[in-house]
């Protein structure tokens, strides 16, 4: 793994399940290696600034799954609030409102976290893709 969860606490991220934060760091690792092309592994097994980055963006990529991961949970703690059907024709789907919205501010937070992590894999070399040209 590229950090572990004590790594993942001491850069100041918390966490009350250990075994969630180990599954959301591994997951974490994969969305990395997909963006950088199996470079953030690499780096991250090196020294220096480069090693650091890479680390931080997984931390902050863990972070944001752990988030996603306990807002599931509650979500299907919490009991629906009502379930709507409509039919058009032979077309028919069925869905549930609830009274509160909290997406807006995920949302917000989301996005801050995809162009941290963004920034942090460009700052270590992880997203370079040239090409080599031959005449």
């Amino acid at each position: 793994m590229i950090i572990s969860v004590e790594e993942f606490k001491e850069m100041g991220f918390s966490s009350s399940d250990d075994e969630l934060t180990a599954d959301c760091i591994k997951r974490a690792e994969y969305v990395l290696n997909g963006l950088s092309g199996g470079r953030a592994i690499l780096v991250s097994h090196t020294s220096g600034a480069c090693a650091e980055y890479v680390k931080q963006a997984c931390a902050f990529q863990a972070n944001a799954i752990l988030r996603e991961e306990k807002a599931l949970r509650e979500q299907s703690a919490e009991p629906e609030k009502s379930i709507e059907k409509a039919t058009i024709g032979d077309f028919s789907y069925t869905y549930s409102s609830s009274g509160s919205d909290k997406s807006s501010g995920a949302d917000i937070r989301t996005l801050d976290t995809n162009l941290t992590v963004i920034r942090l894999l460009r700052a270590a070399g992880c997203l370079y893709t040239g090409t080599e040209v031959s005449e």
